[in-house]
């Protein structure tokens, strides 16, 4: 068997002479891939917009619940969040800021936190959803949920668990 030599240009193009190529080649690309990051995503080089002028500060006159003062600016409002942990405080508020209507959210000790929404706000089937995902969210950090509507009043960790 006979073998095959390289070709002569083969042999000249070493990687010494693809270097300065390959690297204008990456900070072209680098600079096109930023810019076009850019106008896809709408950002710019301006000013950070306020977070007030994306959301206003308007009451909706159908959310009821969250804020103990009675004006929801859709912030939540955590009673008794000195009586457990600042990650399950902020787990549950996060929760209750998801919802719609916003609920109550009451820690009556270190490990039980009572979610409450107004009488005939929610469906069983809506009170046994937001009973799901308040336990999905909270079973991490050991707390008991509670779902209050109107009146009653529902152990939804024992309801999940079983």
């Amino acid at each position: 068997m006979a073998s095959r030599s390289a070709p002569t240009q083969a042999v000249a193009m070493t990687d010494t002479a693809l270097r300065p190529r390959a690297a204008l080649f990456t900070n072209r690309s680098l600079a096109i891939a930023g810019a076009l990051t850019l106008a896809l995503t709408g950002c710019s080089t301006a000013a950070p917009v306020s977070a007030d002028e994306i959301l206003p500060d308007v009451v909706d006159a159908g959310d009821t619940g969250g804020d103990a003062s009675g004006e929801n600016d859709g912030e939540v409002t955590v009673i008794g969040e000195d009586l457990t942990s600042s990650t399950a405080a902020l787990l549950a508020k996060v929760y209750a800021e998801g919802r719609d209507p916003i609920p109550t959210v009451e820690f009556l000790d270190a490990t039980t936190v009572r979610f409450g929404w107004p009488a005939d706000s929610l469906s069983e089937v809506d009170a046994l959803g937001n009973c799901q995902i308040a336990y999905g969210a909270l079973s991490g950090e050991g707390i008991r949920v509670l779902i209050a509507v109107g009146d009653a009043e529902a152990d939804c960790t024992a309801e999940v668990e079983g």
